[in-house]
């Protein structure tokens, strides 16, 4: 089964965190108390997320955590390749020769299709987007629950 991985899933939710906090600056076990993250490893994932210049880090008595653009400028794509590198439903996506089915693989077109689907929807979709649709209660890609219900 193909899935996201903890670590994608974490960052993403302390970037949620630190986007609904715009202006000052949050320490990692702050974050990682409020999100249920063991602190180590959310370190981890915060080192990622500012080499990709996606969060910025100030050291010192007063340092922390904050976004290091808008929300509406985070592009989920960018967040995903931090943190785990290119989406690859299948190893054979990006490179020949994997499995020894390339000239009889009726399935490849398939996996080419699904990885396209995703790094699509993943370039179209920014952190804004996420904190809005938490904060309607929806999901992606639902009506607000409120609409919903009309």
């Amino acid at each position: 089964m193909f899935s996201v991985s903890a670590r994608t899933q974490y960052g993403i939710r302390a970037l949620a965190y630190l986007a609904r906090r715009p202006g000052w600056e949050a320490v990692g076990a702050e974050i990682a108390e409020a999100e249920s993250i063991s602190p180590k490893y959310l370190e981890g994932i915060l080192t990622r997320l500012t080499t990709a210049g996606l969060v910025r880090s100030e050291r010192g008595k007063n340092g922390g955590y904050r976004l290091a653009k808008p929300p509406a400028a985070i592009v989920m794509a960018e967040v995903v390749s931090a943190l785990d590198g290119e989406v690859r439903p299948v190893d054979c996506v990006d490179a020949l020769g994997i499995c020894g089915h390339d000239s009889s693989c009726r399935s490849r077109k398939f996996w080419i299709g699904l990885k396209s689907a995703i790094d699509e929807y993943l370039g179209n979709r920014t952190l804004a987007d996420i904190i809005e649709d938490a904060g309607n209660g929806t999901r992606p890609g639902e009506e607000s629950a409120v609409v919903a219900r009309s």
